[in-house]
């Protein structure tokens, strides 16, 4: 291998490995003297087998397998960690390769670059780069212990793979179990504070939580509702300089979106803010938008306070920003924020201030047009229009590197001063309320503060926890609605429908808790329930010697959880239930949404048996070439069109026209078509007349209970099995 090729990419302290086999590796090039010490296995040897003496680069090795699995040419990072060998600490970065179906693993040697690196901080550029790394490598640590985290047990100890990792890594770390009490830290953490020339007063964890709580207002929030946060927080040490710490915070949650542990990983960021410093302007404005900081937007929401004028302090959070990020990279991340920092500007007026109060971010003090003690509904339509503006504005799409479209949206909530409060910190406290709120909604959309608000959080806080609880209490019951052939006035198969029956015997409509399911995550363990439900209902009717088909919905996120169709083939095993007996129903916004994820799942299923519906079809994107490509065997009209058939004439063909042509597509496609909500003659016999045989809907039976759809059955002549 030619050297030369080193010193020009400078690589020259570094490891080259090759893989040659599933575990194997050969040392291509091996230029540090550390790599002995570090990984003894390739002492004399040029052919090698990891033996997990490094856990850092075992955990990264799982990572890079599936890279090198793809054998498409690209390579991944590891971010940086370290280790402690007998004579030095090493700060180490490893890459996977893929070049020309050759995969390769290369560990580099930091040190140098490490120390280069803390003279070039003064530049603003420096200042982005470093706070990007920063970010990553918490989002990377995240990632990392959620997944380890989740798979252990509630317990006060931590396994021992953890600890290691833990150990290995520059980030401060915290685990904390659900009251917030430590279960586990590490070196980093410990040592934050070993530079301070003071005794601080509480452990480092407890100091972090009180930071917190004290310099934001959303800290009950974030706590109460189970939401990450990041940020940044100033720790005051006079009359020696203080700390400045960059901190996330992430619930860890299992298998039933129960929280189990709070992640808090740490960085000390003192050398940037003191960089910062130097620069007045650094001081008080962001560096990338040239805005206003929170800093000094907190500042000046004090002076509009003070000047007792009438305003809305809103609070604006980037829809749709992660997804961008994991998709392009921070690089195009940041020029949107810059680019979206600008449009803000541009629909704001003279007196308002608009500033980026953190990532995603940002905040404005809209002054009113006209000044009066009482606040009015001029007042409220003057901010809607305002606010209208601001998401009309951003929601247009960014344009990039001539190939790159993003398009995001904006979560906006807004508090009155001094309707609201007269107090600043109280301000923005109602106003994140009220954006936290305004995430909850698919769209962009503005939310006010009021009593009413908060009540609604506390109930909904209060239906969180019951929900959870209903899981564990088995609470839930599933519904059966036929499915009938109309022309022959037999059943086809059932829809299972979930309902949530309360201690007192009291049924909460479904249209009240899935949202707030889906919202939290507990749509996961809940619909997990409904498939092994309806396989053991398929069991109990085979019993029976009865053979229906059951359709079961899917959710958005259920779709997206990587072990749903292992779990399937279990269900369907355990219960020794044919793989024909089940359907699944999805929207058709899924489809689109996770069109690659999509693809492989239902591609599996149609291997499986497993049959597959459109639900509500026509409200949606209604696009044929999805319809082309997936393996769909049904679609469902919805049910808006069928009830549409009324009476009216005029009614009747307009939605008729439309319904017509869904039968007319389905039969070109060779799907059947499935139609929902009939409830009266006249659209029974408009579907026959249309040859649409296939129906459901209260003109033939409301959704019943196991027992009353057993008795169904009997009543019916026979079952047509499809």
């Amino acid at each position: 291998m030619d050297i030369s090729l080193f010193h020009e990419l400078d690589l020259l302290d570094c490891v080259i490995l090759e893989r040659v086999s599933e575990s194997e590796f050969e040392v291509l090039y091996n230029q540090g003297k550390w790599l002995n010490q570090l990984l003894p296995e390739t002492h004399n040897k040029k052919i090698f087998t990891f033996s997990q003496n490094s856990h850092y680069l075992e955990y990264f090795l799982i990572d890079a397998a599936e890279l090198w699995a793809t054998s498409k040419n690209g390579s991944i990072e590891s971010g940086i960690w370290s280790e402690q060998i007998p004579d030095q600490l090493l700060r180490l970065e490893a890459n996977a390769i893929v070049n020309q179906h050759k995969y390769y693993l290369v560990i580099h040697r930091l040190k140098s670059k490490f120390e280069q690196k803390q003279h070039t901080l003064q530049l603003a550029r420096e200042l982005l780069i470093s706070n990007d790394q920063i970010t990553e490598k918490h989002d990377h640590l995240h990632t990392k212990l959620n997944a380890m985290l989740a798979k252990t047990n509630q317990s006060k100890t931590i396994q021992q793979p953890i600890l290691q990792a833990l150990e290995q890594t520059d980030l401060g770390v915290a685990i904390l179990d659900a009251r917030l009490q430590l279960v586990a830290g590490n070196p980093a953490l410990s040592s934050l504070f070993n530079d301070s020339h003071i005794e601080i007063q509480l452990p480092v964890d407890r100091l972090i939580l009180s930071l917190f709580k004290k310099q934001y207002p959303e800290y009950e929030r974030v706590f109460n509702t189970y939401s990450p946060w990041t940020g940044e927080l100033c720790w005051l040490n006079p009359p020696e300089q203080g700390k400045w710490l960059k901190v996330a915070i992430h619930p860890i949650k299992d298998a039933n979106q129960a929280i189990q542990y709070w992640l808090l990983s740490v960085s000390d960021v003192t050398q940037i803010k003191f960089l910062l410093k130097q620069n007045e302007k650094l001081t008080h404005f962001d560096v990338l938008t040239d805005l206003p900081n929170r800093q000094y937007f907190w500042l000046q929401l004090e002076k509009k306070i003070k000047r007792n004028r009438s305003f809305y302090l809103l609070y604006i959070d980037i829809k749709h920003f992660k997804r961008i990020n994991e998709l392009y990279g921070h690089l195009i991340g940041d020029r949107l924020i810059k680019e979206l920092s600008k449009r803000l500007l541009s629909v704001s007026h003279v007196d308002d201030v608009v500033a980026r109060i953190g990532g995603t971010e940002f905040a404005i003090i809209m002054e009113l047009d006209h000044q009066h003690s009482q606040f009015s509904a001029e007042d409220q339509i003057q901010c809607c229009r305002f606010v209208d503006d601001l998401i009309s504005t951003c929601s247009l799409p960014f344009y990039f590197d001539s190939n790159i479209k993003c398009e995001v949206g904006l979560n906006v909530g807004a508090g009155a001063y001094p309707k609201d409060s007269n107090n600043a910190e109280e301000l923005m406290k109602y106003a994140d309320l009220a954006v936290y709120t305004a995430k909850k909604n698919t769209k962009s959309g503005l939310e006010f503060y009021s009593k009413e608000l908060v009540e609604a959080s506390l109930k909904r806080i209060e239906m969180e926890d019951s929900l959870r609880n209903a899981i564990e209490n088995d609470e839930f019951e599933l519904f059966l609605q036929p499915i009938i052939d109309i022309s022959a006035n037999k059943i086809v198969k059932a829809e299972a429908l979930i309902r949530w029956r309360l201690s007192n015997g009291e049924l909460v409509p479904p249209d009240l808790f899935i949202p707030l399911a889906e919202q939290t995550g507990l749509i996961i363990p809940i619909g997990k329930w409904v498939i092994a439900e309806a396989c053991r209902i398929l069991s109990v009717l085979k019993q029976k010697n009865i053979e229906i088909k059951l359709t079961v919905n899917l959710s958005p996120r259920q779709v997206t959880e990587q072990k749903l169709l292992e779990f399937i083939k279990y269900t369907l095993n355990k219960e020794n239930i044919s793989p024909k007996l089940l359907e699944l129903e999805l929207t058709e916004g899924v489809l689109i949404d996770n069109y690659d994820k999509i693809h492989y799942l239902l591609s599996e299923l149609r291997t499986l048996g497993v049959s597959v519906s459109i639900d509500d079809f026509g409200t949606g994107y209604s696009s044929l070439s999805y319809l082309q490509k997936l393996p769909i065997d049904h679609i469902k009209i919805d049910r808006s069109f069928i009830m549409a058939l009324t009476g009216n004439n005029q009614s009747r063909d307009c939605e008729g026209a439309i319904i017509l042509a869904v039968i007319s597509m389905a039969k070109s496609l060779k799907l059947g078509v499935i139609a929902e909500g009939i409830e009266t003659q006249i659209q029974k016999d408009f579907l026959i007349a249309n040859q649409c045989n296939i129906g459901q809907g209260y003109l033939f039976s409301k959704p019943l209970p196991f027992e009353g759809f057993c008795n169904f059955l009997d009543s019916m002549d026979n079952v047509i099995n499809e």
